[in-house]
């Protein structure tokens, strides 16, 4: 009979998720890991070479979760339907949210990562970067400006009226989505207004 794995690589990098929308990315350690999942340590170096691979993995993971949910939704011809998107998401999976909140968009993994992890970083990021210039030719928008301010509409402004409730931990108010549904459409007529 085959013996199961008791510990999977799921199951750390789930464990620092938690524990960096909890903590913070800095209290993000091996140890700590193997505490929260109620591993042994040798468990983790098992399956991670690393606190900065781990953290990479954390990360790949939440961005491409991040993409299939929202990201997705960014050439949708109604740009109210990725950021209701962003706001659900922001709800139903506020520890990811959090996480994502803690890098923003350069995550700084605090040490250098082999070359095929980079190249899976760099992939993911293509394929998001990918999501918002489809968005952009369905707007037939070109120039920094009209990418400034779809991402405005799309990222800046949703991530800006959640931020201060998933920082505290707390739930999003039902009416934040009509404050945040006035602003992007405001934002929206402006942007296809003839300047």
């Amino acid at each position: 009979m085959v013996r199961l794995a008791k510990y999977n690589a799921h199951t750390f990098i789930d464990g620092a998720i938690c524990i960096a929308a909890a903590c913070g990315i800095g209290s993000v350690s091996m140890s700590a890991i193997a505490v929260k999942a109620g591993a042994p340590i040798g468990s983790v170096y098992h399956r991670f070479d690393s606190r900065s691979t781990l953290l990479a993995h954390a990360w790949l993971t939440v961005k491409a979760d991040f993409r299939e949910q929202v990201a997705r939704h960014w050439d949708e011809e109604d740009t109210w339907i990725p950021v209701a998107a962003l706001l659900d998401w922001c709800r139903s999976k506020p520890v990811y949210a959090r996480f994502l909140l803690q890098y923003e968009d350069c995550p700084d993994l605090g040490a250098p990562l082999s070359p095929e992890l980079s190249e899976l970083l760099e992939v993911e990021q293509a394929r998001l970067d990918a999501c918002f210039e489809r968005c952009l030719l369905r707007r037939r928008a070109d120039g920094d400006d009209a990418a400034h301010t779809l991402r405005f509409m799309l990222i800046d402004a949703p991530i800006a009226i959640v931020k201060p409730y998933l920082a505290q931990n707390k739930a999003i108010p039902a009416a934040l989505d009509a404050i945040l549904r006035a602003s992007h459409d405001a934002v929206d007529a402006l942007a296809a207004s003839p300047h």
